[in-house]
C-alpha cells in the first residue's frame, strides 16, 4: 500500500479544515498488482516451455550382466588309477645273526668286523683257537686208519681161505673119483672092503675140509662187515672233528653290511654264542600297511597286488631321493594294532649317492585300483562332492556327478559329463545355472556384444 502523504495547505493554523475527497489512484492499485503477478507466472511458464523445448532426450545405456572369467578343465573319459601316499619303514629282507658253533679262545678278528663295514661272501670275521679241534682230527684219522689196516688184513685173509676153499674142492672131487673107483674094482674082487673103507675115510676129510674153508670164510667175511661198520663210524668222526675244526672260523655267508658285534680278541666264546650279525644290503624291502578299504580294492582289482610296481622315496641331507620297488608279498596276519594289513615291498637298486639303510623312514606312492571309464577333475571342480558346472556358450549348467576317490589335488568322478566338456575349475561363489562366464583368454568385445543383446531383449528403451 502507498504510504499516506500528510496535506498541508497555506491556511493558517487554527483556520477550519475542508472535508477529503477520494484518493487518487486507490482504484488503480489492485488493478496493478494483480497485472505483476500474472506478469510474473506468464514469465516462469513460458522459462519452463523454454528448457522443456531445449532439453536433450538421454540414451540409456544398455544392460550388461556380469561376466566373470574363470579357469576351465576339459573332462576327459579314460581309465584313472589314482595314487596313495603312504608311510613305511626299510627293513633287511635278509639278515643273519652270526653264532660261534665252537667254543674256545678268540685267537684271530677281521678288521672289517666292525658294524657299518661291508664284507664279501667267505670272508673269515674271527677265528676260534683250533689247537684241540686240529688233535680231535688227528685221532679221527689214526682210528680210521687203523680201522682200513684191520680190513686190509682180514681181505688177504679171506683172499687165503679162498684160494684153501678151491684146493680143498679140487682133492675132494679127487677123493669121489677115488671112491668110484675103489667100489667098481671091489665089486671085481680086486680092491678089499679095507681099501675101500678108506677111500670113504679120505673123502670124509675131505669134505671136512672144504666145510672148514666155507666156515672160515663165512667168519672172515662177518669180521670184514663189523670193521667195515667201525670205518664208518670212524668216517663220520672225522668228518665230525673236521666239521668242528672248520666251525673255529665264523665266515660271512653272503655279502653284506655288518651290523652288530660283540667280540674281542682273547675273549673266551661259547658255542651257539652271537659274536656279530649281518644283513644283505641289496636285497631291502619297505614295511608298510594299508586299510581294509584300500586292501580290498586293491586285491579285487584286474591288475594283481603282487608284483605291483610302487616308489620309494627318503628324504636325508635336505633332498630326496627315489628308489623303485615291487609289491613282494603280504602280511600273514591283520595287523590290529596299525589298522590294516601289512604289506612288504622288495625295494629295488637306482643310481643314488646315498645308501639306503635298515630302519629308514620313507614314503611310498602306490598305484591305486585302475577305475575305467572315468574322468579326472581338479578339486576346485567339486561342488559340495555330487555336481559341478560345466560352460556351454558361456553360460554354467550343472551336470550330476559321483565322486570316487581323490588323487593328490585331483578328483576321479563318474556322472552326466561327456567327453571334452569345459568344467567350472574356479571356486566361484555365485556358481549357478546361467551365469555368464568366459576364459581368460577370451576378449571382453565379444562378452559385450552378447551383453547387449540380451540387454535389447530383456529391457525397454527409456526414450518410449
Amino acid at each position: 500500500m502507498l504510504d499516506r502523504a500528510d496535506n498541508r495547505d497555506d491556511r493558517p493554523v487554527g483556520a477550519a479544515q475542508a472535508p477529503a475527497g477520494p484518493r487518487r489512484g486507490g482504484f488503480f492499485r489492485p488493478i496493478a498488482q494483480i497485472a505483476l503477478m500474472a506478469l510474473v507466472l506468464a514469465g516462469g511458464w513460458a522459462g519452463m516451455q523454454y528448457l522443456a523445448n531445449s532439453r536433450v532426450d538421454p540414451v540409456r545405456k544398455p544392460f550388461e550382466p556380469l561376466v566373470y572369467t574363470v579357469e576351465t578343465a576339459q573332462a576327459v573319459l579314460s581309465d584313472n588309477t589314482p595314487v596313495i601316499n603312504l608311510y613305511g619303514q626299510v627293513d633287511a629282507g635278509r639278515s643273519v645273526e652270526l653264532r660261534a658253533a665252537a667254543s674256545g679262545e678268540v685267537s684271530e678278528i677281521h678288521p672289517d668286523l666292525v658294524a657299518g663295514r661291508r664284507v664279501n661272501a667267505g670272508t673269515v670275521l674271527l677265528r676260534v683257537d683250533p689247537f684241540i679241534y686240529e688233535g680231535a682230527v688227528v685221532e679221527a684219522r689214526a682210528n680210521l686208519a687203523s680201522t682200513r689196516a684191520a680190513i686190509a688184513e682180514i681181505d688177504a685173509r679171506l683172499a687165503s681161505e679162498r684160494e684153501q676153499l678151491e684146493s680143498a674142492q679140487m682133492q675132494l672131487e679127487l677123493a669121489k673119483a677115488d671112491l668110484e673107483r675103489a667100489l667098481s674094482l671091489a665089486d671085481t674082487g680086486t680092491l678089499t672092503d679095507k681099501q675101500v673103507d678108506d677111500r670113504r675115510l679120505i673123502l670124509s676129510q675131505r669134505e671136512q675140509a672144504v666145510s672148514q674153508r666155507r666156515n672160515n670164510i663165512l667168519i672172515t667175511e662177518a669180521q670184514r662187515a663189523q670193521q667195515d661198520a667201525n670205518a664208518s663210524r670212524l668216517e663220520w668222526k672225522l668228518r665230525e672233528a673236521e666239521r668242528k675244526l672248520e666251525d673255529t672260523a665264523v665266515v660271512a655267508p653272503f655279502d653284506g653290511v655288518i651290523s652288530e658285534e660283540s667280540i674281542e680278541t682273547g675273549r673266551s666264546v661259547s658255542a651257539n654264542e652271537v659274536v656279530a650279525s649281518i644283513y644283505d644290503d641289496t636285497a631291502l624291502e619297505a614295511r608298510f600297511t594299508l586299510t581294509n578299504a584300500q586292501y580290498g580294492r586293491m586285491a579285487t582289482d584286474s591288475d594283481p597286488l603282487l608284483g605291483r610296481e610302487v616308489e620309494v622315496s627318503w628324504s636325508v641331507g635336505g633332498r630326496e631321493y627315489v628308489w623303485p620297488a615291487a609289491i613282494d608279498r603280504v602280511g600273514a596276519r591283520v595287523a590290529a594294532e596299525r589298522g590294516g594289513v601289512e604289506v612288504f615291498a622288495t625295494i629295488l637298486a637306482a643310481d643314488n649317492p646315498v645308501q639306503l639303510r635298515p630302519g629308514a623312514f620313507v614314503a611310498l606312492t602306490v598305484p591305486d585300483r585302475v577305475w575305467r571309464d572315468t574322468f579326472r577333475l581338479p578339486e576346485t571342480a567339486i561342488r559340495s562332492s555330487d555336481h559341478v558346472f560345466v560352460v556351454v556358450e558361456g553360460r554354467l549348467e550343472r551336470r550330476d556327478v559321483r565322486l570316487i576317490a581323490w588323487d593328490g589335488e585331483d578328483a576321479i568322478v563318474e556322472g552326466d559329463l561327456v567327453n571334452g566338456d569345459e568344467v567350472l575349475a574356479t571356486r566361484l561363489t555365485e556358481a549357478t545355472e546361467g551365469v555368464r562366464v568366459r576364459k581368460p583368454d577370451q576378449g571382453a568385445a565379444s562378452d559385450g556384444a552378447a551383453a547387449q543383446t540380451d540387454a535389447a531383449q530383456s529391457s525397454p528403451d527409456v526414450s518410449e
